[in-house]
């Protein structure tokens, strides 16, 4: 049970190892149809964890992988899962033009709403680069709801905004119809951690991050936690001209996940976001 009120949101960003912002740059080649593919075998272990703690969720799902993939798609959603787009071909927002970007959620939605015969509401831009052109894009589109919005301003990737957003808030309109739900962090004193899952869940000792999440949930309202598949897969190789602080970023602390996974899910469950958002009294447009 969760230690306090609050709802522990697990949502997985499906992507395959190399659409990995740390590894992309040390590719051998940029047509990924030429690398192995890990991502299926890697997300149907996340499932069977999860149908073992009992617990549902919401999956961020690549277009790219779900064309390539759509039994594993439709098992997501037959299991009881949230499927949520993660845009199609897993390109920074800020990188795109205005129409490419609404070209490549347009595709990615077409995708998976073919596959599971039901409505996308929600969106999370690869490696959290969400932009103000990308609120009015989703908006625009008629999306429900967003989870891009990192507020740990020192990584070197992460979207900027100008719409304003308390990122202590759980959820925040930020367009007409359009919600927000910020990535969670610690505050201690002067200090706002990032602890929002991925690489900070690998880098944090489990028993730490696990006092960070029960605190936040005696607080707020949910905690919102993010992974991805690869995080499990401590059998991949790195590519031979990653650098160290690549490696490091992309590969410390995968031999411990699937434990601290299951530990997690185990005693906080897990709940889908856009069941959560509905018993909250909001509403899809």
């Amino acid at each position: 049970m969760t230690p306090g009120d609050g709802r522990f949101l697990a949502s997985f960003d499906i992507e395959d190892w190399f659409h990995a912002e740390n590894i992309k740059p040390s590719l051998p080649t940029s047509d990924w149809s030429c690398l192995e593919s890990r991502v299926e075998r890697n997300t149907h272990e996340l499932l069977d964890i999860l149908a073992q703690a009992r617990a549902r969720s919401t999956f961020f799902v690549l277009g790219w992988v779900a064309r390539r993939h759509p039994a594993l798609v439709r098992r997501i959603a037959a299991e009881g899962h949230e499927v949520a787009s993660h845009s199609d071909a897993h390109h920074r927002f800020y990188h795109l033009s205005r129409w490419e970007l609404v070209a490549d959620l347009a595709r990615a939605r077409d995708t998976l709403e073919q596959i599971t015969g039901t409505r996308v509401l929600g969106v999370r831009a690869p490696a959290f680069t969400i932009t103000d052109e990308g609120l009015d894009c989703l908006a625009e589109a008629r999306y429900w709801y967003d989870s891009s919005f990192h507020a740990f301003r020192l990584h070197d990737r992460y979207g900027r905004l100008a719409t304003p957003i308390d990122p202590e808030q759980p959820v925040v309109e930020v367009r007409r119809g359009l919600l927000e739900l910020p990535m969670s962090r610690l505050v201690l004193g002067p200090l706002a951690l990032p602890w929002a899952g991925g690489g900070y869940f690998r880098l944090i000792p489990y028993a730490l991050y696990r006092r960070g999440v029960a605190r936040l949930l005696k607080t707020r309202s949910w905690f919102m936690f993010y992974f991805h598949p690869w995080e499990l897969d401590d059998e991949e190789v790195p590519p031979p001209r990653l650098p160290r602080w690549a490696r490091f970023r992309a590969y410390t602390g995968r031999k411990r996940m699937r434990r601290d996974l299951r530990g997690l899910l185990q005693e906080f469950r897990s709940a889908r976001i856009d069941e959560t958002l509905k018993s909250l009294g909001y509403q899809p447009a």
